[in-house]
């Protein structure tokens, strides 16, 4: 291949990411952009991908106290579900990369065929399950629906990390009097911390976005978690656009600000977890 060929072959493929960067960022930008407009901008012709008078009235108006309830609901069934589904992920993942049995992997088939039920098809047994534990309009309900349905997932993630993980730096600790459990927290623990992160900000991710067994699961407007406090702006005779898009911004900050910082631990984490050798 001739130069020519190769830096015309360079050229095609930044073209290519860049068209594929401006068609993921295209919806942000215009979500942030509509939040900023006035109520009659939105519906402008033509229509303008930046405001001619920019705003934060619609921000004011979308940082209600509503808007704060539902974040404090959302934060707490979140952060819940990350440490249940982690914790129980972990002990589970550490126990199928270090116990040999036959079973093993009719067990991790198990654990895989349970993430592949969507949710519309798992809802309903799990809402009559709510329903019959007097559980429904609480948290419990909805943490206990979102660890059935990260856990799979955190376990193949963090399994997939823990076999990385040399089995002689635990015998070493055991040659050393160390028993399993400090083992486990002063060895494994540690060195697991990458694949631990990234877990948790997909948990995250997946229970901060929820909406499905939201809506069904609480009826009360108190116990409203954001996904579905938004709808507050969609009414019978109308859609506030500009507080809808500065709600969702509102929403998004949290978890961008989360990846932001624990970027180098997740994308550590994805790494070593997919490569083998």
């Amino acid at each position: 291949m001739t130069g020519g060929s190769r830096a015309a072959g360079r050229a095609g493929l930044a073209l290519l990411q860049f068209g594929l960067v401006l068609l993921v960022l295209l919806p942000v930008f215009w979500m942030v952009s509509v939040s900023l407009k006035p109520a009659t901008e939105p519906f402008a012709i033509p229509a303008r991908l930046w405001p001619d008078h920019p705003t934060l009235a619609n921000f004011l108006h979308a940082f209600r106290p509503e808007f704060r309830t539902y974040f404090v609901n959302s934060v707490v069934v979140s952060l819940a579900t990350v440490a249940i589904s982690v914790s129980l992920g972990l002990l589970a993942a550490y126990s199928f990369t270090r116990t040999q049995f036959r079973l093993l992997s009719v067990l991790m088939v198990l654990v895989l065929a349970a993430q592949m039920f969507p949710e519309s098809a798992i809802i309903i047994p799990i809402y009559k399950i709510m329903r019959s534990a007097d559980l429904l309009n609480t948290y419990a309900s909805l943490i206990i629906a979102y660890v059935a349905v990260t856990l799979p997932v955190a376990i193949w993630m963090l399994r997939a990390f823990l076999m990385r993980l040399p089995p002689t730096l635990e015998e070493a600790a055991e040659i050393d009097g160390a028993g399993p459990l400090r083992t486990f927290l002063d060895i494994v623990l540690p060195l697991s911390r990458p694949g631990v992160v990234a877990t948790a900000v997909f948990v995250l991710i997946v229970t901060w976005q929820e909406f499905l067994f939201a809506l069904s699961f609480i009826s009360s407007k108190s116990m409203r978690t954001l996904p579905v406090g938004i709808n507050d702006f969609i009414g019978q005779y109308g859609i506030s656009y500009g507080e809808l898009m500065a709600t969702s911004v509102l929403i998004s900050l949290p978890v961008v600000a989360i990846f932001m910082v624990l970027q180098r631990y997740f994308v550590a984490g994805l790494t070593v977890g997919a490569v083998k050798g």
